[in-house]
């Protein structure tokens, strides 16, 4: 009888061991990337299924009109414009309220004011991993003309500003700056006797016209209260009208939380008054960034849903462009109710050739779905994965995203609703976190390996 047990248990020992291992196996099977591997054999082979990798699915690519953003949260703003042989030129330009420096502020019977300097903060920020976030875009010698005005509408720091909102001047110039951007240097200020160095920034010397408005304001009671204040300087424009030629031209980044973004009046020869300058994310005053495109190629952007595959994917920030991406065979391919969809992986190439020191590419990017008019929302991956597992970052010269969870969701809706349909994904630059003008050309060339979808799934038999 012990004998009778023993045997027994042996066996059934020996049994869950075989199944533990079997069901092992059949895990790491289904994980597997690669058909061909030991794995995915055994699988097919002890089990009855067969695991496939697919690369053949049908990709359509094509530029369309980017989404615009609200961009009066951002972490900074974007200045100046960029002429890009391949998109155009790209602008960025700047309104932003500027605040009395306290109630009730005099100038002390000053008689005039000595000169007003509208200072801007360059980005000089880190990303999380240390990496230092670069203070421009383009070309580092490139020569600027900023001009400023003033804003003739009311902003409210309660309201959300769209990065495609024109803003509203009178056209009369309030100052203006010419020439190259230092952006290592700091700057000497002298204050009477005393001499003290602001980091580096751009300094934009606003005009006698500007200098007399602001001086008046005291006589006029205009500096009583803020509120006051802003109803009659309701805040500042600072573009760059630059004439730029092909391959010219630089963006930079501003930071409105800093110390020493402010409109800085001198008098008396050794006083200053900072009337602050605090917008974007966590601002008290209201900015926001305006985004414009000219001179766009003929041809470079289509219209969602309607648009024509191309060899040449174009993505640029600023609420500039986006790819557009669609599957048109993706349910005929994995019509079959036995399969069950293992791994998706998409990649992106930039086109060789086409970034430099100048044209840099972004550290990362994201894939993103689409609606039923072609506009951005979130992948199921994007919420229900780590970061690392959905991807985006540029590795080897190569952008890569799994998607299995989006596309699994689609052929469940697809069993599920009858006429369900799919309305593709939208490569994008994100918009902040970090703000970047940064532009990328793909090689979107079916079946040349730099452009393609890999799906791995097995069939049950």
């Amino acid at each position: 009888m012990p004998t009778l047990i023993c045997m027994t248990l042996c066996c059934n020992v020996k049994t869950k061991l075989f199944f533990f291992f079997a069901g092992a196996l059949l895990v790491l099977g289904s994980c597997k990337k690669d058909a061909g591997s030991v794995g995915a054999d055994f699988v097919s082979v002890r089990n009855k299924f067969t695991t496939e990798l697919d690369t053949s699915i049908l990709l359509n690519a094509y530029t369309v009109k980017m989404d615009s953003i609200i961009s009066s949260k951002l972490t900074a703003l974007a200045l100046g414009r960029i002429n890009d042989p391949e998109f155009g030129i790209n602008n960025a330009a700047v309104i932003t309220q500027f605040a009395l420096p306290g109630n009730a502020f005099s100038w002390g019977g000053a008689s005039k004011l000595d000169s007003v300097v509208l200072q801007l903060r360059f980005r000089n920020a880190r990303q999380t991993d240390g990496t230092v976030l670069p203070d421009y875009y383009g070309d580092k010698e490139a020569v600027h003309q900023f001009k400023v005005y003033l804003l003739t509408e009311d902003l409210s720091t309660d309201s959300s500003y769209y990065a495609n909102r024109k803003y509203k001047t009178d056209g009369i110039e309030m100052g203006s700056f010419n020439g190259k951007i230092n952006f290592t240097d700091s700057t000497e200020i002298s204050l009477g006797s005393q001499k003290s160095k602001l980091p580096p920034h751009l300094r934009i010397p606003m005009n006698t016209t500007f200098k007399n408005l602001l001086f008046e304001g005291e006589n006029k009671g205009l500096f009583s209260t803020n509120l006051k204040f802003k109803e009659a300087f309701k805040g500042l424009v600072v573009v760059d009208e630059t004439p730029t030629a092909t391959g010219e031209g630089a963006i930079l980044y501003i930071r409105l939380t800093s110390d020493y973004t402010s409109l800085t009046a001198y008098y008396k020869d050794s006083l200053a008054a900072a009337f602050p300058i605090v917008g974007g994310i966590r601002g008290s005053e209201a900015a926001y960034n305006y985004y414009y495109q000219t001179n766009v190629p003929s041809g470079l952007i289509q219209a969602p849903f309607f648009g024509i595959h191309q060899d040449k994917g174009y993505v640029q920030a600023l609420n500039s462009t986006k790819l557009r991406i669609e599957i048109p065979n993706l349910t005929a391919v994995l019509s079959n109710p036995r399969i069950a969809l293992n791994g998706a992986e998409i990649l992106f190439t930039p086109l060789p050739g086409t970034f430099n020191d100048k044209y840099t590419l972004p550290a990362s990017i994201s894939l993103v779905g689409s609606d039923s008019v072609g506009r951005n929302v979130f992948l199921k991956d994007q919420f229900t994965e780590s970061g690392l597992y959905y991807g985006g970052t540029l590795s080897n010269n190569v952008y890569r995203f799994n998607i299995v969870r989006h596309l699994q969701n689609i052929l469940n809706e697809t069993k599920k609703q009858n006429g369900f349909k799919d309305y593709g994904m939208n490569l994008i630059i994100r918009a902040d976190d970090p703000v970047s003008a940064q532009r990328i050309i793909f090689d979107t060339r079916r079946n040349n390996g730099t452009f393609k979808l890999k799906l791995t799934y097995t069939v049950i038999k």
